[in-house]
């Protein structure tokens, strides 16, 4: 799966870049890149979640253009937060299309029956349903948003009503966890910005939850979606519950990250006591400010979600953070660690752990089996 989509993404970006859109063309040539290299790298960096690009706004060149928006749009979702989506389709398709009582079918059915004993990112059919809706509902929430708040925006400005809609499309699918920008982050309200900014704080939050929630001992029998046999009522009550798994993602960290706003906010009282003292160079007209505690705030969140995203400074290519100390982006550094660190399991997940089963006597072998 991983390798057909980065094959098809560089595909798609390399006959597009090359053959279809000749003011692309022309502005990649101005920039000495050429269409392979650069399909190569936006592949992948738009399946991985990197939100890296070579061009040096990211992908506002391609504000005009759906198709390539949507395209990177769709491989955001179905590198990270519709994967596990995806990756029980599959399985589904396969197993309509193997042949009855075959050895292949009895595993795929296996397979769906008892997911979580398979594969970490393979959850029972509820909770994928579960992490659809949640997905879906985030990105239309976040789009209407921006709609609504930045329609005549700065950030939208020169756009076509609907390039303004499939651009705020865009911006919801890739902020939460790729942090790709089709229009400039700081021109929209601080009220859209806020919103995106807990939006890259909850980043895979609900995949973390639904891994979580769905993983079970390793001596305990799964029923067909994947519970524990005999428990229907635990999935919103109980110390396992949907809920209880969701306040523990989303409250494990907040003593860690409430100092680190400290300590950033004491190494840098300098900087801010020269932006309310009017010593500004930012540009005219921004809402934000140069150097304010929102600027901290979203780049803190940016840091956690590992999105990447940033108000910026003046005209510089490098983010606001660029402008910090050393202790500062050093802590920074820690907080994209620990966001990076927040969707591993609390323990030994099932689908890998394993036992050691002694082979039957007159064999020295020993032979691993799923728990």
């Amino acid at each position: 799966y991983i390798c057909v989509m980065h094959v098809i993404g560089f595909a798609v970006f390399f006959v597009y870049l090359r053959f279809f859109d000749q003011k692309l063309q022309d502005q990649f040539s101005d920039l000495g890149l050429h269409p392979a290299p650069h399909a190569l790298y936006l592949s992948i960096s738009s399946f991985q979640n990197n939100g890296l690009c070579i061009t040096p706004s990211s992908v506002m060149s391609m504000a005009e253009s759906p198709f390539l928006l949507g395209f990177i749009g769709a491989l955001i979702v179905l590198g990270n937060t519709g994967l596990p989506i995806m990756i029980r389709l599959i399985v589904v398709v396969l197993q309509r299309r193997a042949r009855e009582d075959s050895e292949r079918r009895r595993a795929l059915d296996f397979l769906l029956e008892h997911p979580r004993r398979c594969f970490t990112m393979l959850f029972p059919a509820v909770h994928t349903l579960w992490l659809l809706l949640v997905l879906l509902a985030m990105i239309a929430t976040l789009t209407s948003v921006i709609l609504w708040q930045d329609y005549d925006s700065p950030a939208m400005h020169g756009l076509s009503g609907w390039a303004k809609v499939y651009n705020a499309l865009f911006q919801s699918t890739s902020i939460r966890t790729a942090g790709m920008n089709s229009v400039d982050i700081a021109g929209l309200s601080q009220s859209t910005t806020f919103l995106i900014a807990m939006m890259m704080y909850l980043g895979t939050t609900p995949v973390v939850v639904t891994m979580r929630f769905s993983s079970v001992g390793q001596q305990q029998e799964l029923d067909i979606t994947g519970r524990l046999e005999g428990i229907d009522e635990e999935m919103f009550v109980g110390d396992n519950s949907l809920r209880a798994q969701a306040k523990r993602v989303l409250s494990q960290d907040i003593s860690f990250l409430v100092l680190c706003v400290f300590l950033i906010c004491w190494f840098e009282n300098g900087k801010f006591s020269d932006a309310d003292n009017g010593h500004t160079l930012y540009r005219a007209g921004d809402v934000y400010g140069e150097f304010t505690f929102f600027k901290v705030f979203f780049e803190l969140a940016s840091a956690y979600g590992t999105c990447g995203l940033s108000l910026g400074l003046r005209d510089q290519v490098s983010s606001f953070s660029g402008v910090w100390t050393i202790r500062s982006q050093m802590v920074l550094v820690a907080v994209m660690v620990m966001g990076r660190l927040r969707g591993l399991p609390d323990s030994i997940d099932p689908s890998v752990r394993v036992k050691l089963q002694t082979a039957p006597a007159g064999e020295k072998e020993h032979c691993f089996v799923h728990a």
